[in-house]
């Protein structure tokens, strides 16, 4: 099983969403270490929802990162991290944890659901001091601040694994990165057997850009993941399930 789950986000609310995706990797991973990296200002807002978790203030490493700009720090840290510690980077905001992580051999990351020849580093794995992990870290600090996009670190981790110069793992869509954004977006169900084959089969569900109405679940309060539950969202129901005690209050700022 894997020895460390790493998180990393700057933000400025209590995320319920957050708050799932942090409790629900714990509970199917009970040995391994946790780390959350973040902005200062986020870690007496989730130490007390998340006891059991060892919190850092990711301003620290702007050094390492070389940049003094939040986003960019939070992209390049996933690299740091996995170099670092190995285990398991998942992103924040917008993944459920479903069985226990293995262990990997060296880098791996799945495929996006809508093209199997691009990899989302939503999700993605090594051992300690793997060489893809030091790579993709370099090539990210030789891009400039002000070039840097919401993409960026993903087009940088696809370009290093077309390089070939790196062994790597890529495993199928849907053990870690379905159902991503393209074809889901906005729509709140998924079907039946939908359902049934993620349970049976991944180990992480990745739901970037799905929601009701038009909202994320990533962005809903507790009010709204309520309703989303009351329409039978089998997403919102499971967050529900692993943000309990999370304040009413928790999308109004801190």
């Amino acid at each position: 099983m894997t020895p460390a789950l790493t998180f990393i986000f700057h933000d400025h609310i209590i995320r319920p969403s957050l708050v799932a995706a942090v409790r629900s990797a714990i509970a199917h991973n009970k040995s391994a270490v946790v780390r959350v990296y973040c902005n200062p200002e986020s870690i007496p807002r989730y130490q007390p929802l998340l006891p059991k978790v060892h919190f850092e203030d990711l301003t620290q490493y702007f050094g390492a990162l070389q940049t003094t700009r939040m986003d960019v720090a939070a992209r390049r840290m996933r690299a740091l991290a996995l170099h670092q510690h190995g285990g398991w980077y998942l992103d924040s905001f917008d993944t459920l944890t479903l069985r226990t992580l293995p262990a990997v051999e060296r880098f791996t990351i799945g495929e996006e659901c809508w093209d199997a020849h691009r990899r989302c580093a939503g999700v993605c794995a090594s051992p300690p001091g793997d060489p893809f992990a030091e790579a993709w870290l370099t090539a990210m600090k030789a891009i400039p601040d002000a070039q840097w996009d919401h993409w960026t670190d993903q087009n940088i981790a696809n370009r290093v694994i077309d390089s070939r110069r790196f062994r790597v793992d890529q495993l199928f869509t849907g053990l870690l990165n379905w159902a991503s954004e393209t074809g889901f977006e906005g729509e709140l169900k998924l079907s039946e057997d939908q359902v049934e084959w993620l349970v049976d089969h991944a180990w992480v569900v990745h739901y970037y850009g799905r929601g009701a109405r038009g909202v994320p679940y990533r962005e809903m309060d507790l009010t709204a993941l309520r309703r989303a539950r009351n329409l039978d969202g089998w997403i919102p129901r499971l967050i529900l399930h692993y943000s309990k005690g999370v304040p009413e209050a928790s999308q109004q700022p801190a």
